[in-house]
């Protein structure tokens, strides 16, 4: 049988390429598992109740179903919250995983998510809450994150829409307290809060912005106990007492 030449392949056309760019193995799981899970939801309608139920995050946490703080973020009961996670998780995901690497990445993503969900879950049994569902709050901490990181590097957000990076990620917290002081959602506040100090702490430079916050403490401890001397030598920090007696 004579040898075929290898198929070629076609090119993606060039207004794909700025999506795809943005397409890390990370960020693309994660938008295909919330794709899947919502053309389910919508397309299979017995299953909803079940993932209002079970799945999103509800007054069942608190009756063993430990797993809806996970769950939650990655179901949507509604087409236009899908749809701005998504863009929030393309546009923002692959920075944060291209400088910092998939395993603080993740880190970052589920930490934020589902301390966010378990603060919505402790405050909502206290005044009341409606369904907890969709990765927002992970997606608002991942803005907080690249805030933080890029600060006052320019962010191009649509066309010529230039935006510094911590002010947008400024302009998403505050428009959510907002939103959320608007509808007296003490819940979805204390969740917008969570996410935000998450995304603060863990969005220094590689993602270890409190590592770096207990390797400066441990630091200091150690200037305070040992001091320099001159020659270059270090020696512990001096008794008043003993030197008292020495003179």
């Amino acid at each position: 049988m004579r040898d075929l030449p290898p198929r070629r392949r076609t090119p993606a056309p060039a207004w794909t390429r700025p999506i795809a760019e943005r397409l890390t193995p990370i960020v693309k799981a994660l938008v295909l598992i919330q794709a899947v899970l919502f053309l389910f939801y919508v397309f299979v309608r017995d299953a909803q109740p079940l993932f209002r139920a079970h799945l999103a995050m509800g007054p069942g946490f608190f009756h063993g179903e430990v797993w809806q703080p996970v769950t939650a973020l990655f179901v949507h009961t509604n087409a236009l919250g899908f749809v701005f996670n998504l863009i929030g998780l393309w546009f923002v995901g692959a920075f944060l995983e291209r400088t910092n690497g998939s395993r603080r990445f993740l880190t970052l993503f589920f930490a934020s998510g589902i301390l966010s969900y378990i603060a919505m879950g402790l405050v909502g049994r206290l005044t009341a809450y409606g369904l907890g569902e969709g990765s927002s709050f992970a997606v608002l901490a991942l803005f907080v994150a690249f805030g933080r990181m890029y600060d006052r590097a320019p962010a191009q957000i649509l066309g010529g829409l230039v935006m510094q990076a911590r002010n947008l990620a400024l302009l998403l917290v505050g428009f959510s307290v907002a939103m959320d002081l608007w509808r007296a959602d003490w819940a979805s506040l204390a969740a917008t809060l969570v996410a935000s100090a998450v995304g603060f702490l863990l969005g220094g430079t590689g993602l270890v912005g409190l590592g770096d916050a207990l390797s400066l403490f441990r630091a200091r401890r150690l200037r305070r106990r040992y001091r320099v001397l001159d020659g270059g030598q270090a020696g512990s920090k001096p008794n008043k007492k003993k030197d008292k007696y020495w003179n």
